[in-house]
């Protein structure tokens, strides 16, 4: 356990996978539904109270936004962006807005990717 320093809050995710075979041995790169890229990222956020507490503020207005108010994944029976932010459900405005609460929260992030020649990153 680490004595006499600040605390440091990191969180990591990936997005898509690094499967070059299937489960029979067979190359899958390329192939329909196989991703083209793989991405680490990870994020320094020196308050995770503070993130949460305006990650809550920001799904309550979108939730009442009208621009939003229909969207499937606004709605809380799908259980998706109406109870929690995640990219891959996310619509695009929502990410942007999600994106733009990032520098208040003094996150640092950082990526990497994996990505073969027909990535779009």
């Amino acid at each position: 356990m680490p004595t006499g320093g600040s605390v440091k809050h990191y969180f990591v995710d990936e997005a898509g996978d690094l499967n070059l075979l299937n489960k029979r041995g067979r190359i899958v790169v390329g192939n329909e539904g196989v991703s083209h890229c793989f991405v680490v990222g990870l994020v320094d956020l020196p308050d995770p109270e503070l993130a949460r507490t305006k990650l809550e503020v920001l799904r309550q207005r979108l939730l009442a936004d009208p621009r939003f108010r229909d969207m499937p994944s606004m709605q809380p029976e799908a259980k998706k962006t109406a109870l929690f932010f995640h990219a891959k459900d996310d619509p695009a405005g929502v990410r942007l807005e999600v994106f733009g609460l990032l520098p208040s929260l003094g996150a640092e992030a950082q990526e990497t990717s994996r990505q073969t020649a027909q990535c779009p990153l």
